[in-house]
């Protein structure tokens, strides 16, 4: 039986998955995760040969699956996938001309668990800090474990969040047949819903397990033969239900082309709800995450970007599109203007490296965080969002050491996502889309619902549904005067500054960089930056700025990780220019001041030999790497 079907409604398709309005019981299956086949050691022999949609998507292609035909219906039924193709990769044509995304909050419900004595006090400390009315703040009693069955799901969580919905007036629902596989089947669908969007607290529970017992509407493919999922991703659902549990639904909200057209607002609501969480390791976790959202959407999300790829070019592998998410999301960023800390290594980028003042970050592939996130001190400005791509990332969100989410979460992140088990790579967020859906100002959840290609499935979102970390236009946010400005502000003027140089506004040579940039007032973070810029340029007069800058930005900086990364910048600076002597007592000045997190921080007892070697041998800092060949053209 196929889980995966189209109903036409309103001339587009929707897309359904069984629920069934009465909760039936089942026994709980395995705790383990469902599928030991993860991205990591997925025979290629198997998975992508028979799925190879959920790896790469060709262009316009589709998924073929067939529904099993059944009997002729009468006119008067909503044919399901009438024409005969099965799961698309596009995104359905839904368009919301009506509906104003900054009404997102006068559309939000948030819900706690009553067995939780914290679920409860976040609830109303978002809802403070948000103005939430109370009659949309609800309390649900259900179990206080992460992990709960299908049952306790239907009966603890979504009947009584529908039940709430339909009392208050706020969705009304019709019966439709619709015609699955060989059966007739009654689904309750939405016809209009005032709930956009939801945010569970800490405190509801994070998976549905899996219940081997029910194997209604399972795939067929034995790797989608599963009813496990995340709540939230379950709960986006909530307008349509009806059908079998087994496998994922595609998402209507899916912008695969990254149009952005689709926002949330009534007619999308019908479909689907922007389900988040604000959930963490500990209470104080989500107090700050919901402080920090508020402040980054206040002044402008703003720092360094990392993004941590693999490495993969070979257009044969099954997860290359893994690596042409991330160097989308690279050019993304460096078209807006960030400055982009880009690492194509195989090999995670490792603790020793000192960065810092990091606004957002992406990266993949292991399985418990590892690396700078979780090497003191945290590296994370207030609103940071982190995303690793792991098949088990959000396996728990209530740990400061397991999986990703909870440890970036407890280091200072402020919205992240995950899978809470195996995904496959393709039913993962697309974080290219995801990128380019946040710097056009949507909402967190929006951009995370954009880049999601199936609901229902193993994708839990972690942060304020209503945040907005660039709603703030970036002329607007930058404000200098000739006080002393802050790192944000530093971070918000280079970011126009290498703007500007990108849209050929300004000149990029020294004098007008160091006009840009050595103003009355900036401080470390734009001396640091204006000494990057400046090692970029081949005129004569670069150098010794580059230098001047660097060496000022020592001299204002008092913190030893910071010191130390501007510290062998300048000292690559000096090898770049065959000043080897100037090199080594920099490297040695590091050691001596700082002995200990020198050492940490990957500043060796002895780097260099008596003549100047390549550069990218002599520091664990690496040179400017020469421009790579044009790669495989990638799916526009």
């Amino acid at each position: 039986m196929r889980a995966a079907v189209f109903l036409w409604l309103t001339g587009a398709a929707v897309s359904l998955r069984a629920e069934e309005t009465n909760a039936s019981g089942g026994s709980l299956g395995s705790n383990q995760p469902a599928s030991p086949l993860t991205l990591t050691n997925a025979p290629s022999s198997i998975f992508p040969q028979n799925r190879p949609e959920l790896f790469q998507t060709p262009p316009g292609a589709q998924t073929n699956l067939s529904l099993q035909q059944g009997a002729p219906l009468p006119n008067d039924y909503h044919e399901l996938n009438p024409s005969g193709s099965g799961l698309s990769s596009q995104p359905f044509p839904f368009f919301n001309p009506f509906g104003q995304p900054e009404e997102l909050a006068d559309h939000l419900l948030v819900v706690y668990n009553a067995n939780d004595p914290d679920s409860r006090n976040l609830a109303a400390y978002y809802a403070a800090k948000r103005k939430i009315p109370a009659e949309r703040v609800l309390s649900i009693s259900c179990p206080t474990s992460e992990e709960i069955t299908r049952a306790q799901y239907s009966e603890t969580i979504r009947e009584p969040i529908i039940s709430y919905i339909c009392q208050k007036n706020w969705m009304t629902r019709r019966s439709e047949q619709v015609r699955f596989g060989n059966r007739m089947l009654e689904l309750l669908m939405a016809t209009r819903n005032d709930i956009w969007a939801i945010v569970l607290m800490r405190g509801v529970p994070l998976k549905i397990a899996p219940d081997p017992s029910d194997e209604s509407g399972l795939e067929h493919e034995p790797e989608l033969q599963t009813n496990a999922a995340a709540v939230d991703s379950e709960l986006a659902l909530l307008p349509i239900f009806g059908l079998p549990y087994g496998g994922y639904v595609p998402n209507a909200f899916f912008d695969s082309k990254g149009s952005g057209l689709v926002r949330a607002g009534p007619d999308l609501s019908t479909k689907i709800i922007l389900v988040t969480r604000l959930d963490g390791p500990k209470p104080s976790d989500v107090r700050r995450m919901i402080d920090d959202s508020l402040y980054a959407e206040q002044n402008r999300l703003a720092g360094l970007a990392v993004i941590d790829s693999r490495g993969i070019t070979d257009i044969s592998s099954g997860y290359a599109e893994g690596d042409t998410w991330m160097r989308r999301a690279r050019d993304l960023l460096t078209a807006d203007g960030w400055f982009v800390k880009f690492d194509d290594k195989e090999s995670l980028i490792p603790a020793t490296d000192p960065c810092n003042h990091v606004a957002f970050y992406l990266g993949w592939y292991s399985e418990n965080a590892e690396g700078p996130w979780i090497t003191a001190p945290n590296r994370f400005v207030p609103g940071a969002i982190a995303y690793h791509l792991h098949s088990f990332s959000a396996g728990t969100v209530r740990s400061s050491t397991s999986n990703w989410v909870g440890p970036l979460i407890a280091h200072g992140a402020a919205a992240a996502m995950g899978t809470v088990y195996e995904p496959y790579l393709a039913l993962t967020p697309h974080v290219d889309i995801f990128t380019k859906r946040l710097l056009e100002g949507n909402y967190f959840a929006e951009a995370a619902y954009a880049s999601q290609m199936g609901l229902s499935w193993m994708v839990t979102v972690v942060g304020d549904p209503l945040y907005r970390p660039f709603r703030q236009p970036l002329n607007s946010a930058v404000s200098y005067t000739n006080t002393i400005s802050s790192d944000h502000n530093d971070w918000l003027l280079l970011q126009q500054v290498q703007r500007s140089l990108g849209e050929g506004q300004i000149l990029a040579n020294t004098d007008t960089l160091e006009n840009s940039l050595n103003l009355a007032g900036t401080g470390t973070v734009a001396e640091e930056g204006l000494g990057d810029l400046l090692e970029k340029l081949h005129e004569p007069s670069a150098g010794p700025a580059a230098e001047a800058a660097y060496k000022k930005a020592m001299a204002l900086e008092t913190a030893p990780m910071d010191r130390i990364r501007i510290g062998l910048k300048l000292a690559q600076h000096y090898i770049n220019h065959v000043q080897d002597d100037q090199a080594q007592a920099e490297l040695r000045m590091l050691r001596e001041l700082y002995p200990r997190q020198a050492l940490a921080f990957g500043v060796a007892s002895s780097l260099m030999p008596t003549t100047t070697p390549p550069p990218t041998t002599t520091l664990p800092v690496r040179a400017p790497r020469p421009p790579k060949p044009p790669g495989p053209p990638q799916p526009q």
